[in-house]
């Protein structure tokens, strides 16, 4: 019990302190976190600015940083619609960097990154390869990068696994560009609204994506034992009477 109130705790904690101190910024400096105000400053980019956003949601994974702050960014920028439309692009593109680095450094990195529960994770990637990156990137609790890539080491087919993660990150995406766009546009109730959805997306996530996270937590399937090998013949080549072929055993 207490295990899994701490694996909540570790997920929300930095969804929670991002979503706030985008909020208290707002509050602060409102010139800061402004539509309009950050329209006119990525204005000199012109029609750079959407393909700028989507290098950095293509080179995210390297940088270490969740997604979802980029998502918040994404909405406050371009709004709803448009923030949504970038930022499952930019999760395209950052699965394809993501697979093809899974695929590229082998197993034995992913194999010290997952430990022990690497062996069931493998085979559950390779066997379900769809659901199983739909229902990782759904699941707060688990690493969407890293399960991307342990699932492309191990020899999962490159689209079911990129459109598992498109499918999975759809819901989370919308709010979170709906919460950035209602905190530059100074929308409260959409804000709160797209906020309180957060929360519940991550809960359900968690439930819905029970069934995989037991099944990768659970022990290793046991190997059956080698068979074993012959005995030696005896030194010097000499084969007992007994076992001659076609001669009868001595009485």
């Amino acid at each position: 019990m207490k295990g899994g109130v701490k694996g909540w705790l570790r997920v929300l904690a930095p969804v929670g302190a991002s979503m706030g101190g985008l909020v208290l910024l707002r509050l602060l400096g409102p010139d800061v976190i402004d539509q309009r105000e950050l329209r006119d400053f990525l204005a000199p980019l012109g029609k750079g600015a959407p393909l700028a956003y989507l290098f950095a949601l293509a080179v995210r994974p390297l940088t270490l940083l969740p997604g979802h702050l980029f998502a918040a960014v994404g909405g406050m920028v371009f709004g709803t619609l448009l923030g949504t439309v970038y930022a499952l692009i930019g999760s395209f593109l950052a699965a394809i960097v993501v697979f093809a680095i899974g695929r590229k450094v082998g197993v034995r990195p992913m194999k010290r990154l997952a430990g022990e529960h690497y062996p069931a994770l493998a085979r559950v990637a390779r066997k379900h390869d769809f659901h199983f990156t739909l229902l990782t990137c759904i699941n707060p609790l688990l690493p969407t990068d890293m399960m991307l890539a342990a699932a492309a080491a191990s020899g999962a087919r490159f689209w079911p696994s990129v459109a598992g993660i498109i499918v999975g990150t759809l819901p989370g995406t919308f709010l979170m560009v709906q919460f950035g766009s209602g905190l530059a546009q100074g929308r409260t109730i959409m804000t709160v609204v797209s906020g309180v959805g957060l929360v519940v997306s991550f809960v359900l996530g968690g439930i819905l994506g029970r069934r995989v996270y037991k099944e990768i937590n659970a022990a290793p399937p046991t190997t059956e034992p080698p068979e074993a090998l012959p005995s030696p013949p005896p030194p010097g080549g000499a084969v007992p009477m007994a076992r001659k072929e076609g001669l009868a055993s001595p009485s």
